[in-house]
């Protein structure tokens, strides 16, 4: 069924072709989510960056993968606006407007984990695409020095849709791990919806330090089955990532996250 939000006074706009353009702000806050603005391009998700769009700009992305608007957003009174149809292309599913009771209609969102069986990890070289990852395989011993060096940022402050470490001084989930990997010649993608469409799969008995684990975020999607989370495994049940307050942590893989556990890939 769904769901209906209401926008009490503020505006939203037809334009002379019939397409209404509704707050971009309010859209995303009906949803539990989170934006980010950076001049006028908009990053929206919760822990880390699932959709990024530009305003005159009909090129988005998708996580890190890149799509094409039917309509770039605007500015219409100093705030970012989108097209209904625009936002439905986005988001993937059915956003309309109710003017009679000035609340938008959205249809739950019904995307999917991404397939289980990826290609392997790519060796630096070759060509990084949608499913690879540059770098070399690790062994044992040195994802476990992955996991130490991911504990020196223990304490760093959680930021959404963070900038580079070197400027911002915090993490989001998905630019925690890109980081520490990076610091081991591993080139990881930006968003955690990427990052779960590389490397191999490994089952939650076969566990390794190392390991990126992903969760979905509960009541964002129909079906809870999209990736909204990322963490590392820390070894002995722990799990090292970072969300919210106090930042960087190690959290135990407790029931909590458990239930809300979607898949592990080794690097």
């Amino acid at each position: 069924m769904a769901d209906q939000y209401a926008y009490p006074n503020i505006p939203v706009y037809t334009d002379n072709e019939g397409l209404l353009w509704v707050p971009l702000e309010q859209a995303v806050r009906s949803m539990d989510m989170d934006l980010h603005a950076v001049n006028n391009k908009y990053t929206i998700g919760t822990t880390g960056p699932a959709y990024s769009v530009e305003v005159n700009n009909s090129g988005a992305l998708i996580g890190d993968r890149p799509i094409e608007l039917p309509q770039a957003p605007r500015i219409l009174v100093n705030k970012p606006y989108m097209t209904t149809e625009a936002l439905s292309a986005l988001l993937g599913t059915s956003i309309t407007w109710n003017e009679q009771n000035s609340r938008i209609v959205l249809s739950p969102i019904t995307e999917s984990v991404p397939p289980q069986q990826t290609p392997p990890v790519a060796a630096q070289g070759d060509d990084g695409g949608a499913n690879q990852v540059r770098g070399l395989a690790m062994d044992p011993a040195t994802k476990q020095q992955v996991v130490d060096y991911a504990k020196q940022f223990m304490g760093t402050r959680y930021e959404f849709a963070a900038e580079p470490y070197e400027e911002s001084h915090a993490f989001d989930c998905s630019s925690f791990v890109q980081h520490v990997y990076e610091r081991f010649g591993v080139d990881l993608p930006r968003s955690s919806r990427s990052q779960g469409e590389v490397g191999q799969n490994v089952s939650l008995n076969e566990l390794q330090p190392g390991d990126l684990m992903f969760f979905y975020t509960p009541g964002r999607f129909e079906s809870n089955r999209t990736v909204g989370h990322v963490g590392m495994y820390a070894g002995n049940g722990q799990i090292v990532q970072t969300f919210g307050e106090p930042g960087v942590t190690v959290s135990e893989f407790d029931e909590q996250w458990q239930e809300r556990f979607l898949f592990a890939k080794r690097i």
